[in-house]
């Protein structure tokens, strides 16, 4: 066996411990003829080298895909689930049987989109050879428009050959980042809503992506399209100050110097903008929105009284 693996019979040893260690069944036989075989229940099956640690974390990524984050695989990973136990070593086992019994997934407050796994296959599968993606936006309100997610319903079905670049998951939700030449910026599309058509497009040459943190885009540019109300303030601390201080979803973050920064904050309501504002605990001034400065007000004059 040594020659075969190319390794020296003390590495196939000491291989065969670690084996037995993590309590897969090796057997062995001396002799000229002799030689090492997997006992009862492990003959058929390769031994997943898994310490315990590993394999537990293996099983909680599969037992949170039972509410994961691609709909419609709930089914798929309780089958991984059930057949990682079965060539689990046997006190391994019982910790992934144990860690099912006691933890309780609850559902989100809305419902998941169903997307098919295929469906974010193909789209890596064009990310990753730069080919064109052309599909059909199916959605009640909308498609995407650049540079976030602003539904319009005249879109409604719209067919659209993007550059695609990322894959995003969001809140639940899957999003695709890409550049949309015909309108000359980037643009963010709900999988969900999507219908590949084929064959895909001709192949682009990759630009730069609009940012570092790709994930911090999207979910600026998907939250921005979904507020409300927004404002810009002007914030008396440097840029890269407030980015600390503030969520991506909470707004924008522009250096007007290396002291001052303006912020384009936006929310559901005034007073989320408000109370985001108040967070910050550095002097701020609101450029742009009546609402947003009485709602301030309002705020200092409950504190005033709850301290009086």
């Amino acid at each position: 066996m040594a020659e075969r693996l190319n390794v020296s019979s003390r590495t196939v040893r000491n291989d065969i411990g670690t084996l037995r260690d993590l309590g897969y069944p090796v057997e062995g036989t001396r002799g000229g003829e002799g030689g090492y075989r997997l006992g009862s229940g492990g003959s058929t099956v390769p031994p997943l080298l898994l310490n315990p640690d590993e394999a537990v974390a293996v099983a909680v990524g599969l037992h949170s895909g039972l509410s994961c984050i691609i709909g419609g695989m709930e089914e798929t990973s309780a089958q991984a689930l059930a057949k990682l136990e079965q060539i689990l070593p046997a006190g391994v086992r019982n910790r992934v049987k144990n860690l099912a019994h006691f933890t309780v997934p609850l559902a989100g407050n809305h419902p998941m989109p169903i997307v098919d796994p295929n469906l974010l296959t193909l789209i890596i599968e064009y990310c990753h050879s730069h080919e064109r993606f052309r599909f059909t936006y199916n959605s009640a309100s909308g498609a995407s428009s650049s540079p976030g997610v602003t539904p319009s319903e005249q879109e409604r079905g719209r067919e659209f050959e993007v550059e695609p670049y990322r894959l995003v998951n969001h809140q639940h939700r899957w999003f695709l980042l890409t550049f949309d030449s015909e309108e000359e910026d980037w643009a963010i599309f709900r999988v969900e809503h999507i219908v590949p058509k084929l064959p895909g497009g001709r192949r682009f040459e990759p630009r730069a992506l609009p940012s570092d943190d790709i994930g911090a885009y999207v979910e600026r540019n998907v939250s921005a399209s979904r507020w409300k109300h927004a404002a810009t303030v002007t914030v008396d601390a440097a840029a890269p100050e407030v980015m600390k201080m503030l969520m991506p979803a909470e707004g924008t973050v522009e250096a007007l110097d290396e002291q001052r920064s303006t912020v384009k904050i936006g929310a559901e309501t005034v007073s989320t903008m408000a109370l985001t504002l108040a967070r910050l605990n550095v002097e701020f001034a609101v450029e742009d929105s009546p609402e947003l400065t009485a709602e301030l007000r309002a705020l200092s004059d409950r504190l005033r009284r709850a301290t009086t």
